[in-house]
């Protein structure tokens, strides 16, 4: 729509454009561009909640070791050479977004926008950025599944539950996905993401494993359900609440 502070251009089949017009347009650019920061890290939420899919910056974050390299240890014709590689989340399987996915994404946008706590949207773009992240060799999977969990231990915590702290995690957790619907079947999958947790990234006093994507994927996608249900639900009680006034 021309009124719309909010562009979608160059759709392709892995990415596209978004074009933000700041609502108050501030004078000065760095303002502008900080509105656009945080109104593109909310559609990204929105669009990774709404689809429970799998959405990120374009430009993969940069972490890298940056080296000096000489033609001898004297430090002759010194020059600056940085060791990058390029993020392994490419997914071969695309699913297609379906018109339901793009309404409840615009849903769920308008009450991220809304959210007051930056512990979930902290907690989720830092997911997102660690899942994409490398120091050459090293990837930060483990860094950006305990991200996503916080996020969701916090979301069931405050939003679902409605208490200041967890008696039981996992118990609660799962007591959590069943209020908004999961099925038992989920409820017990849980359990596999929560032994990650509590033996793989919470300790170190037993043998490490690298952490997996899938694995980091499935916590996101725990995440991204309760959202989906509990933003969705919040978007189309406004809406309701707009059509009887």
């Amino acid at each position: 729509m021309p009124e719309s502070n909010i562009r979608v251009q160059h759709v392709r089949e892995r990415d596209f454009v978004i074009s933000i017009r700041a609502l108050d347009e501030p004078q000065i650019e760095a303002a502008k561009v900080h509105y656009a920061h945080h109104t593109i890290n909310a559609i990204l939420i929105a669009l990774n909640a709404g689809t429970i899919g799998s959405f990120s910056w374009y430009n993969d974050p940069w972490v890298h070791p940056v080296l000096t390299i000489a033609d001898d240890l004297e430090g002759t014709n010194s020059r600056g050479s940085a060791l990058i590689v390029e993020s392994d989340t490419t997914y071969e399987e695309l699913k297609p977004l379906a018109e339901q996915d793009i309404y409840n994404a615009v849903l769920i946008f308008g009450i991220v926008t809304r959210e007051d706590s930056n512990v979930l949207t902290g907690e989720y773009c830092r997911g997102l950025l660690l899942l994409r992240m490398n120091f050459y060799e090293l990837n930060f999977r483990r860094e950006a599944f305990l991200c996503f969990y916080r996020a969701l231990e916090h979301f069931v915590t405050a939003r679902i539950l409605g208490v200041k702290k967890l008696r039981n995690e996992l118990r609660d957790l799962q007591r959590g996905l069943a209020v908004m619907g999961a099925s038992q079947e989920v409820q017990d999958d849980l359990r596999e993401v929560y032994a990650i947790r509590s033996s793989q990234v919470a300790h170190s006093q037993i043998g490490q494993r690298e952490i997996t994507l899938d694995e980091v994927l499935k916590t996101k996608v725990f995440l991204d359900f309760i959202m989906h249900k509990t933003f969705k639900k919040e978007a189309d009680r406004i809406m309701q609440e707009r059509r009887n006034a």
